[in-house]
């Protein structure tokens, strides 16, 4: 008894010292916002992650803090208190800004000033100064994450139907077109080759007769008059030379005229380039029916009414489902407590996720120095009394450093939480009473139901001296004035500190911490 008390003491005054900090804290805080500034407020469509007490900042230097936050007409009015020094006029904005990537919010605003332009009458005119509880009208508000991933969602019908359109096009008898056309150029390769060798011969054929024809032309000019004059003795002279001529010509003549009957046989006969273009086109008028009649793995997925519904519910699927993680808030813990009697160190790290403000689920992993417990029984029976009774019992229990869990489920109401389900590795549950405005709560956790002669029994108060940073103290294993035999434990009396966070990426993270978390745990 004498170690209880003594003990109890020390967390007496632990306590007793924690709530002198803060009042001290409270009555210069509200000191300050009373007497040495005024309050102006801003109506924002989203105030996620603005709490009492954050920055509010001018240029990237503080003026200010929020001081109230509550609903008015679905907006949520923020109470703004600024520094008496700090000049806002009535063209002055106010911007939701992120601090860092861990989450935190601050407002920037911009005072505004003395004159602007009036867009209606384009004259200069004078703004009015801001006083005490007047508003600030213009809210500039980021797009946030959930915007994002919402518009997102709203985009995949729209790809999706693109998609179809470019397989219904893609699918459409382009690679029998191609394999079509091959094969008629193939067939008429011959009849081309063979085209072009006749009109290489016929060119030769034009190049002899221009070759054998006179070449000084400049010559046959001055003597024309004496060409006239003897036109007939040259014209009998050289008759047997012009019939030759002639015969010539008329034999490059009948060469063309054969090589085009063979060309228009090529274009018109049964094996054409015209034929084969014809089977060519009833092919795809084919194979476009019997897609539109639904024949075929194209045809099926083009026309089948069960795979549209069946992508239009996937679609939905996938965007609810992107709705649901991005309302969903995720705050991380880290917290270390001292434990006063056993002189060790206890930590946590822990998850939170809340899908509604009144609900969530609290994921920790503990490293607890007492270790994780497991006990063995045995139960020997024997018929022969020399050896001993005829039926005992033994209980082998074992202690290892694995690392303990907690999985529980949390519920709201009121001033209190409620929670149920795993605590460190076994069955418990616990309730949290919440006063001053949440910045002071007070725990109690019951579990361990096996590990000693009572329930183990932990209490504490847990109270928020900053923005996301805590201090702890209490008592643990309340019912068991002494620790279990060989198992440790026993009362004990902490104190220690805690702080939480919140961070938008974190629920990208959500789909894979479960499986990390069970893996981790399952394989000690």
């Amino acid at each position: 008894m004498k170690d209880f008390g003594a003990a109890f003491k020390v967390g007496l005054f632990i306590v007793i010292v924690a709530f002198g900090i803060w009042y001290s804290l409270h009555a210069v805080t509200e000191g300050l916002g009373g007497a040495r500034g005024y309050s102006v407020y801003a109506l924002l469509r989203d105030a996620t992650g603005l709490v009492d007490k954050s920055m509010v900042q001018i240029a990237g230097l503080r003026v200010g803090q929020i001081t109230d936050r509550r609903l008015q007409d679905r907006l949520a009015r923020i109470d703004i208190y600024v520094e008496k020094k700090v000049v806002l006029y009535e063209n002055a904005a106010v911007t939701k800004k992120v601090a860092s990537l861990m989450g935190g919010y601050y407002l920037e605003i911009d005072p505004g000033t003395p004159e602007s332009m009036d867009p209606l009458t384009g004259q200069v005119r004078k703004n009015r100064r801001l006083g005490n509880g007047d508003q600030i009208k213009i809210v500039e508000e980021p797009v946030t994450t959930g915007d994002i991933i919402n518009r997102a969602g709203d985009l995949i019908p729209e790809v999706q139907l693109l998609v179809q359109e470019v397989r219904k096009l893609a699918s459409t008898g382009i690679p029998q077109l191609v394999r079509n056309t091959d094969d008629a150029i193939v067939t008429n390769s011959k009849a081309l080759n063979q085209l072009l060798l006749k009109l290489d011969s016929i060119t030769d054929d034009v190049k002899v007769i221009t070759s054998g024809a006179p070449r000084d032309v400049s010559l046959i000019l001055t003597n024309v008059r004496e060409l006239t004059r003897e036109l007939r003795t040259i014209v009998a002279a050289t008759g047997g030379k012009l019939d030759g001529l002639g015969n010539s010509a008329q034999s490059s003549l009948d060469r063309v005229n054969a090589l085009l009957d063979k060309l228009d046989k090529d274009l018109t006969g049964t094996n054409s380039i015209a034929e084969n273009t014809k089977e060519v086109t009833e092919n795809l008028a084919d194979i476009t029916k019997k897609m539109k009649d639904g024949e075929g793995t194209i045809g099926k997925f083009i026309t089948s009414a069960t795979i549209a519904d069946n992508i239009e519910q996937i679609t939905s699927d996938a965007k609810n489902f992107l709705g649901g993680l991005t309302r969903l808030d995720a705050v991380v813990g880290l917290r270390t407590e001292y434990n006063l009697i056993a002189n060790s160190v206890k930590t946590y790290i822990s998850v939170s996720l809340y899908p509604r403000e009144d609900k969530f689920y609290l994921i920790e992993l503990i490293d607890d120095p007492r270790g994780s417990r497991s006990t063995k029984y045995t139960v020997t029976r024997t018929d022969n009394p020399e050896v001993g009774p005829p039926l005992s019992r033994t209980e082998e229990l074992s202690v290892t450093d694995s690392m303990r869990f907690s999985f529980m489920f949390g519920k709201k109401i009121d001033y209190f939480t409620f929670r149920f389900g795993i605590k460190e590795s076994t069955g418990g549950a616990g309730m949290d009473l919440h006063l001053l405005d949440n910045r002071l709560s007070i725990h109690a956790d019951l579990f361990d139901f096996s590990a000693n002669l009572f329930p183990r029994f932990k209490l504490g108060v847990v109270w928020e001296f900053y923005r996301r940073m805590f201090l702890v103290a209490g008592v643990d294993d309340l019912m068991n004035d002494r620790p279990r035999t060989g198992a440790g434990g026993g009362r004990d009396f902490y104190i220690g500190a805690q702080i939480r966070f919140s961070d938008e990426d974190l629920k990208a993270l959500l789909m894979f911490g479960g499986s990390a978390i069970g893996g981790m745990t399952g394989g000690k």
